[in-house]
């Protein structure tokens, strides 16, 4: 892996995700999620922030990849099924709205590129490939939420699209630990690699 030429992408730390006031923590048993695991959730936040705090500070490109819809939900590319109802009663991942924006803990600093998705995988239908590319990135560390959800989607997309992709044991989580471990087990056995936060800053340390 080429590790001089990496970037660090940061997905879905919304507050819709995350904040106890957001979508998912209030409407969890409506839309089936469970609601006593959402401290799993905030498990990474310290990991994430330090890997973002080291990649800024070695310039390494730093991208943080967030969901956020219409209003009326037309440009939706995942299948909400019973979420939908729920989404649209809350204005949940309003482009724009309180939700939508980066959890305060983990707010993009300057120089941070953002993007934009409509589905799961961060590169469906996003500049970013043709962004990562400018940049000169061929190595992509995952971190994020959720692990087996739209973090694990992008990394699979970023090795179609012929990066090397490492996600971050540690600064990635879903809502069972069952789901996250199985996540990093299926990746680092045929998509990519596993390694942990202190890891990453020690292989990318000049």
């Amino acid at each position: 892996m080429d590790f001089n030429h990496s970037a660090l992408i940061i997905v879905d730390m919304q507050n819709d995700f995350l904040h106890t006031k957001g979508f998912v923590p209030t409407f969890s048993k409506e839309i089936g999620v469970p609601d006593d695991t959402f401290d799993l959730l905030w498990k990474p936040v310290p990991n994430i922030k330090k890997l973002a705090d080291f990649f800024h500070r070695e310039s390494r490109p730093v991208v943080y990849i967030y969901t956020a819809w219409q209003a009326d939900y037309s440009d939706v590319a995942i299948p909400l099924k019973k979420m939908r109802g729920a989404a649209q009663k809350a204005g949940a991942l309003v482009e724009g709205s309180w939700g939508a924006q980066i959890i305060d803990e983990l707010k993009p600093q300057p120089g941070s590129r953002l993007v934009m998705k409509k589905a799961y995988g961060g590169f469906f239908q996003t500049p970013l490939d043709r962004q990562l590319r400018n940049l000169g990135v061929k190595t992509l560390f995952m971190t994020g939420v959720a692990t087996n959800f739209c973090v694990e989607t992008t990394g699979r997309e970023g090795v179609g699209y012929g990066y090397d992709v490492v996600m971050v044991s540690d600064a990635t989580a879903t809502y069972t630990e069952d789901g996250h471990q199985a996540s990093l087990s299926v990746f680092g056995s045929g998509f990519g690699e596993v390694m942990d936060a202190e890891e990453v800053i020690a292989a990318l340390s000049p």
